[in-house]
Order: C-alpha cells, then structure tokens, then sequence
C-alpha cells in the first residue's frame, strides 16, 4: 500500500473526492483576521466548515462513519487520553 501523507498534494483529491460523493464546496473569507478563510461542504441539510479540503474531507468521513451520534462519549474521550497521554 502507497503512503499518503498529508501535504499540499492532497488538497485536489479531497476536493475531488467530497465533489464524487455528491457534496457542494465552496470557499469564503470570513473576515476575521486568525481565521481569514473557511472552506464549506454542504449537501442537503449536512453542512461541514473547515480550513482546507483535507479537513472537509475528515469531517465527512467522520459523520459517515460515526453517524448522528458523532461526538464521543466521555468513556471514548477517557480511552483516548489513555492511549494518548
């Protein structure tokens, strides 16, 4: 299997990859100076803000993996600062 990293040469195929799976993306300065921009998926009711098309992409992936109830429980935050210190 080929290494993906995350870098510069990954914005266009999640751009890419969220326009195949049907969502509409769109980039807007929101005029605030530490965040001067936010790219936007939306696909029906579903909106995801984020700062590059990588990040989008994550955010999808997370919902469609995770579904409605997306957020972790606070025993899944425990686990994780376990593992992760």
């Amino acid at each position: 299997m080929p290494t993906i990293v995350s870098a510069g040469n990954v914005l266009v195929p999640a751009y890419l990859a969220l326009v195949a799976k049907g969502y509409r993306v769109t980039r807007a300065k929101t005029g605030r100076r530490e965040d001067p921009e936010e790219w936007r998926a939306t696909k029906g009711a579903a909106r995801f803000v984020a700062e590059d098309p990588l990040s989008l992409l994550g955010l999808v992936a997370m919902r469609e993996a995770r579904g409605r109830r997306w957020e972790a429980s606070d025993a899944e935050i425990d686990a994780f600062f376990d593992r992760f210190p």
